[in-house]
């Protein structure tokens, strides 16, 4: 990547110092430099791609239905037809680009996340009182009442019950230490003793739990996300090292 990055530094500088400053006053020097970055870097690389396909697609993701909704849809964002099949083209790129260069790191970080990747569902009560926490804990663990039996017999119980429900499947990457670490130490169907997490006490019951893969989809998340870090970072060094006087 070291010729790819003496030659942003090349056309960084050849850009207007005007032009700059309006992007400053405007807001808009990080986005632009971002994209200015990836469009360079996808000029790099070449790629067929069938457009039909693509835009089939992107056409279903965003809702439009026929030539006269994408027309407008191009004009409200100020592009025409060149600029939509640029970016259908470029996104392939991103892709091709980031698993050429992040799929053994993604690999790697995968294996020493798993335990944090796979997908877990759970139910989930959250009591006001630390009591009444503790006795449906014992009930629940002497068989007298079922989860599905609290919820009918205390659903309006809003003066000792905050919330109950199921959540799921999430992985536990972005969660509650708290709670991160009683899932993590948690069994299919097993029970935890209430906890208290900001004043709330809390039951949760592991229903099951999905063991993360390295798939393709998975694969491509991954890549996706450490290609975003390094053009956040090529983007904040080249601001800092080209454009701030």
């Amino acid at each position: 990547m070291n010729s790819f990055v003496e030659e942003l530094e090349l056309k960084i500088n050849s850009l207007s110092p005007n032009f700059i400053n309006e992007l400053r006053k405007n807001d808009s020097l990080v986005h632009f430099i971002r994209n200015f970055i990836i469009n360079i870097l996808c000029e790099r690389n070449s790629l067929g791609f069938n457009f039909e396909d693509s835009n089939k697609s992107f056409c279903k993701n965003n809702n439009i239905k026929n030539k006269e909704q994408l027309s407008k849809y191009l004009r409200v964002k100020g592009m025409k037809i060149d600029d939509h099949k640029r970016n259908l083209l470029n996104s392939q790129k991103v892709l091709i680009i980031a698993k050429d260069n992040f799929s053994e790191r993604a690999k790697s970080e995968f294996i020493k996340n798993k335990n944090l990747l796979d997908l877990y569902n759970y139910e989930y009560i959250e009591f006001n009182e630390s009591d009444f926490a503790h006795e449906i804990f014992f009930q629940f663990e002497s068989k007298e009442i079922s989860f599905d039996d609290f919820c009918r017999n205390f659903g309006d119980d809003s003066i000792r019950i905050k919330s109950f429900g199921r959540k799921g499947p999430i992985n536990l990457l972005k969660i509650n230490k708290i709670l991160k670490e009683k899932l993590l130490n948690l069994s299919p169907k097993e029970i935890t003793t209430p906890f208290k997490i900001d004043n709330v006490w809390h039951i949760i019951i592991l229903q099951n739990k999905q063991e993360a893969k390295f798939d393709e989809l998975t694969e491509s998340k991954m890549v996706l996300s450490l290609f975003d870090e390094w053009i956040n970072l090529l983007t904040i060094n080249s601001i800092q090292k080209f454009l701030i006087s």
